[in-house]
């Protein structure tokens, strides 16, 4: 139960100042990299390798992946959080809103699944 209320402390966190506060300077890249089909979001609130990519994506990749790191980083010692869980409560944000039609979606269980039509997207049981 703590640890749900924890998620939602830190969801209310991400909404309310995440929006523009979050790493999103490189949102643009982030849904370049999601449409190109070559990066997927993952579980844990980072981007990850679909299959095989150029060096050229897999350092586009990286570089949001620090940045992301670094927010996660600077809201988890504001909230008292780990830097974990931040990510993961980011995750369920961005699993819900920014993975569109036919881009790729990674679960606990390692699998990349692709997002069909309008189905939502599936997303972590710690979610809620």
């Amino acid at each position: 139960m703590m640890r749900r209320t924890l998620f939602t402390a830190l969801a209310a966190a991400l909404l309310a100042g995440g929006a523009s506060a979050q790493p999103d300077v490189s949102a643009d890249v982030a849904a370049n990299l999601r449409a190109s089909g070559k990066v997927g979001e993952r579980f844990d609130g980072y981007l990850g390798l679909v299959g095989d990519a150029p060096a050229s994506v897999r350092a586009e990749m990286d570089a949001v992946n620090i940045k992301r790191r670094a927010f996660y980083t600077d809201l988890a010692a504001k909230r008292g959080a780990k830097i974990e869980e931040v990510g993961a409560t980011a995750a369920c944000r961005i699993l819900g809103s920014r993975v569109l039609a036919g881009q790729y979606y990674q679960l606990q269980d390692g699998v990349w699944r692709q997002r069909e039509g309008d189905t939502p997207v599936a997303r972590p049981t710690y979610c809620g």
